[in-house]
């Protein structure tokens, strides 16, 4: 399996999101070469509606049905077994040339996969759920193309603004690296919408000069720190390919003593990996793992604007 491919035919692309600094870029991109968000121009299109594909609002019940009153980490590996064999759909935001804010739970990639169960966890409704969706997909919950979180950490960093991850966990033998983040910009061909000039001007504009900060368990580490993890935690693949925050990623689900990982794989759909550590050892170009910790809030309307 070409993993390297996973960015741009499994992890939704994920940009920046407000308060970044506090999550560890160093620095930021340009975004003062954006147009304004609301500006008159093609990157920024109006959306009154959702794309909601059919299927998804009784999947969502459903959902919702079987992780009433569980805590969170219950429930995010509760609904990762309950989407077990659902069919993975490479670049599931790009299936039309309007960015709109689709919702779908029949189909998935690996970053979708993830947001959407996060989602479903933390909202009470369908709305709340679309709700949701659109301030982690987004940043300012503004529906574009370029405002589109492109990469895991930006998306973490949303997420954790939303007050739906933990906002820092220091894992037993964790490491620190810092990388740039320009793989989209180095890789025009492999993303149909940056063939429009305007898109490509502005992701390279956000993508010019961009460091991160990434903490990561290194695999050297991963079986001193199997004990803290627990089930229902996020895990991302940190990657040596240059350019890249990771490259896969999926929800860990406990199974006995063993950690197992659920994920949406090309060519597979959602699928159940024994052992997190035999299967992260075996994706190309792997370093380690990011580990992030969902928390449930209490109502969408607390969640911050």
């Amino acid at each position: 399996m070409d993993f390297t491919a996973l960015l741009f035919a499994g992890l939704t692309t994920l940009s920046l999101s407000v308060g970044q600094q506090e999550s560890g870029i160093i620095p930021s991109g340009n975004l003062q070469k954006l147009p304004a968000v609301g500006a008159t121009s093609s990157l920024f299109q109006s959306i009154e509606e959702s794309v909601v594909v059919e299927g998804t609002r009784s999947k969502f019940q459903r959902a919702r049905s079987l992780i009433r009153g569980l805590p969170v980490n219950q429930a995010m590996a509760r609904l990762a077994e309950f989407f077990l064999g659902s069919p993975y759909l490479a670049m599931s935001l790009d299936q039309s040339g309007r960015e709109q804010l689709r919702l779908d739970l029949t189909q998935f990639d690996c970053m979708l996969f993830v947001e959407q169960l996060l989602a479903i966890v933390s909202a009470d409704s369908f709305d709340g759920f679309a709700e949701l969706t659109r301030r982690l997909r987004y940043r300012n919950g503004e529906i574009s193309y370029c405002t589109r979180q492109h990469y895991f950490h930006d998306w973490v960093g949303s997420a954790q603004l939303q007050g739906l991850l933990e906002a820092s966990s220091a894992w037993p033998g964790q490491a620190r690296r810092y990388l740039s983040l320009n793989f989209m910009s180095s890789h025009r061909d492999r993303y149909p919408a940056l063939q429009s000039p305007a898109l490509f001007d502005c992701i390279d504009a956000l993508e010019q000069g961009r460091r991160i900060d990434q903490h990561y368990l290194p695999l050297a580490a991963l079986n001193d720190a199997l004990p803290s993890l627990q089930s229902g935690d996020i895990f991302a693949v940190a990657t040596r390919v240059e350019g890249l925050d990771v490259s896969h990623t999926g929800v860990l689900v406990r199974d006995g003593s063993r950690l197992d990982a659920i994920h949406a794989a090309p060519g597979r759909g959602v699928m159940r990996s024994r052992s997190f550590t035999t299967y992260l050892r075996s994706v190309p170009d792997a370093i380690g793992a990011v580990i992030v910790r969902p928390q449930r809030v209490k109502s969408v309307s607390f969640l911050r604007q």
